[in-house]
């Protein structure tokens, strides 16, 4: 079964076999606390950052729930940005954790528009912390995080980003964009296992978080429980995923070895022939244009004439591919490929291509959405 969702990908047996070799106990072992912050210096390369990475044990969904748990007060009003499934996610973190949002909401289909989120924040002086999704897996969207990071930094508020599925794949530029929380996961384009949420944190959110203290309405999720113990002491608040992280010190050896540039390059290439080939068996992508497709996930228009429960199986069963469909809004409405990270290769893609034809034409499908 070759696994083409938009995360978790397929690993890389490399990665797979670092992931198997012996354990230590974390805690007591001061080799590992070396090893720790060797993988994080890694990922201050890959997110291009001086910034302290954390890499905390729980899926990438921990990492936006303890931004807001860490830097949103209860009564505080918050800048939520949202044009998908993960933008609405981090409204309700803030409500959950007491906070007011105040959404500048755009269509699912097309990119954020920097404009209405400097507008929003000319108009709400009173924001302090503003959260943004950079690649919108569920719809397959990028927005533009550098023009949304510049009009925050310009008035002096916090940016929390999510670039789960953008990380490695397109350029992200923590420092020179001034993104102050950015946030990524382990299973997506560094096709690592699943079960890691990174998180660069800059010097001002960590003072937001040293103002709070022990007052974060959380202990996993409390990013003052990594200030206190791993900043300060060099101690984890908690026993890390030792296998996990060996895993991902592996995957960041493969991505820094090919070099980034060449990764992005890859994955442009890829999604565009992707697209292409949707094309040409009659699917439309789901984003307005081209321009905004994400280069790691492609989504199209699921056609109305076919079921796509049937077409997920018929893939899986019969042709040992593994695509998505997707949810909250657009659950049953869009077909999704991970073309992420090592399924980012043209061979992988084509092969994913041949099992959604034959698929389609096994369901009578003949082209039009």
């Amino acid at each position: 079964m070759m696994i083409y969702t938009p995360g978790p990908t397929d690993v890389p047996p490399r990665v797979l076999r670092r992931m198997a070799r012996p354990i230590t106990n974390p805690d007591l072992d001061p080799a590992f606390a070396k090893f720790y912050e060797s993988t994080q210096g890694k990922l201050r390369r890959l997110m291009k950052t001086r910034n302290e990475v954390l890499i905390m044990s729980g899926e990438g969904l921990l990492g936006l729930e303890a931004a807001v748990a860490s830097l949103v007060k209860r009564g505080d009003k918050v800048l939520t940005v949202t044009n998908g499934v993960f933008g609405d996610g981090f409204v309700d973190f803030v409500k959950m954790y007491g906070g007011v949002p105040v959404v500048v909401r755009g269509a699912y289909d097309e990119p954020v528009d920097p404009g209405s989120v400097s507008a929003a924040l000319d108009a709400a002086r009173d924001v302090e912390v503003a959260t943004f999704v950079h690649c919108e897996t569920p719809s397959g969207v990028l927005n533009p995080l550098r023009e949304v990071a510049a009009a925050c930094r310009k008035r002096g508020v916090l940016l929390i980003a999510d670039v789960v599925s953008s990380l490695g794949g397109t350029p992200v530029e923590t420092d020179s964009w001034g993104v102050d929380v950015c946030l990524g996961g382990s299973q997506k384009c560094l096709s690592a296992p699943p079960g890691l949420a990174l998180a660069s944190v800059s010097e001002r959110a960590w003072e937001v978080v040293r103002r709070r203290g022990d007052s974060i309405p959380a202990y996993y999720a409390s990013l003052w429980q990594w200030e206190s113990w791993w900043n300060k002491r060099r101690l984890f608040p908690y026993t890390p995923s030792v296998s996990d992280i060996c895993a991902l010190d592996e995957a960041l050896d493969v991505v820094l070895e090919e070099g980034l540039p060449r990764s992005f390059e890859r994955h442009k290439r890829v999604s565009e022939l992707i697209l292409s080939a949707c094309r040409g068996l009659g699917l439309r992508p789901y984003p307005k244009n081209d321009a905004c497709h994400s280069p790691t996930v492609t989504a199209v228009k699921r056609p109305a004439q076919v079921p796509e429960a049937k077409l997920l199986r018929l893939m899986e069963e019969r042709y040992g591919v593994m695509i998505a469909g997707s949810w909250g809004k657009l659950a049953g409405k869009v077909l999704r490929l991970g073309n992420m990270g090592y399924n980012a290769r043209p061979y992988k893609a084509m092969k994913a291509m041949r099992a959604l034809e034959r698929a389609l034409n096994d369901l009578g499908f003949e082209g039009g959405a």
